[in-house]
């Protein structure tokens, strides 16, 4: 065979492999895309059925022998458990009283237990997390010893979701981990937490004092917020201490609070401390000052506005004394030959501002 048929074979050889190989590349896609229109089309007709489920289940109404049967059959599908479960978790949340015990039911007349243990005890961590969150929704108590130990878990995701599901199922008491906590608690977290409890029990003082004294800063912060929420005015020495705290962050956190539960002495101390705070603090005193609309502040603020050298100072000063009634004495002001152009734009600003 000469040299010029045998490239040809071989040309043609590679052009066959090549079309083989975008053949079964389309066939590959077009299996896939049925295959994922199939998951969704199953999705979408088991989502209505459970949800019939479900809502036969709340009403109290009673159900047809056929569609018993339908449903025990799709339950045999793990795909379908596991909707289920996912669904019935979802319905939890957004009922209480008696559509939630109805919910709760279903949960242990289907079995679907079992789908959360699994899931618990499995590795990824999306999954650890679903489990967690779906015990946790359905109250099942005896999985708290196994969440417990999940909340030194290294993943996020996971340690996260055991906490929450502590505060779910013990309430307060379900802070106990934050003694030892040594990760950031971000804003999130701190938030549904704090969404979680809904009184805090008598002689519990010790444990928030601990936590005042952190030297994690976000459950320091997260302690002045639960402070501020449930107006625990036994704290106030507490809280006006961390005015010297390290972190400006916790000191903004400080100052919320002590606004939160202020006494006939907060003013004055906002005004002792003032010179000593780094600005972002500063500004936080003077946001406070306006909600107090105390007019101990007046002198105070009259002196930022005519001498402190920071603009964003200045117009929040005169924006305080603006909402103290202080307007005409704004105006005499701007109003002088002598008054610099920069405070006469910071005072327009603020009585603008209260136009407005």
């Amino acid at each position: 065979m000469s040299f010029h048929h045998i490239v040809l074979h071989e040309l043609i050889l590679a052009i066959v492999v090549v079309l083989i190989l975008v053949l079964l590349l389309i066939i590959t896609v077009l299996g896939y895309s049925f295959y994922s229109y199939r998951i969704l089309h199953n999705r979408h007709s088991w989502k209505q059925i459970i949800e019939y489920k479900i809502m036969e289940r709340v009403v109290g109404s009673d159900g047809n022998d056929e569609q018993d049967r339908e449903f025990s059959r799709h339950l045999k599908e793990p795909s379908f458990r596991i909707l289920f479960l996912e669904i019935l978790v979802d319905s939890g949340r957004k009922f209480s009283g008696t559509a939630k015990k109805a919910i709760n039911r279903l949960f242990y007349d289907f079995k679907l237990e079992d789908e959360a243990w699994r899931k618990l005890r499995q590795r990824k961590a999306y999954l650890v997390a679903g489990g967690i969150q779906e015990l946790a929704e359905m109250k099942v108590e005896a999985a708290i010893p196994e969440i417990k130990a999940k909340l030194n878990d290294d993943r996020t995701v996971v340690y996260q979701e055991a906490q929450y599901a502590m505060v779910t199922f013990r309430g307060y008491e379900g802070l106990e981990f934050l003694t030892h906590f040594d990760k950031p608690l971000s804003d999130w977290q701190q938030l549904r937490l704090l969404s979680s409890i809904h009184h805090i029990p008598e002689l519990s003082d010790v444990q928030a004092y601990t936590w005042l004294k952190s030297t994690n800063d976000s459950v320091v912060i997260f302690t002045l917020r639960l402070i501020r929420k449930f107006r625990l005015m036994a704290f106030y020495t507490a809280v006006y201490e961390l005015l010297d705290h390290t972190s400006t962050s916790v000191r903004v956190q400080a100052i919320r609070t002590m606004q939160a539960i202020e006494n006939s002495a907060t003013i004055s101390q906002f005004i002792a401390c003032f010179d000593q705070q780094p600005i972002d603090v500063q500004l936080e005193i003077l946001k406070s000052m306006k909600v107090a609309r105390s007019k101990e502040s007046e002198d105070f603020l009259k002196d930022q506005l005519w001498n402190n050298a920071a603009v964003s100072i200045k117009i929040h000063s005169a924006e305080v004394l603006v909402v103290l009634g202080e307007g005409q004495y704004l105006r005499e002001i701007s109003q002088k030959a002598d008054t610099y152009d920069e405070l006469i734009q910071i005072i327009k600003h603020a009585l603008q501002e209260k136009k407005c």
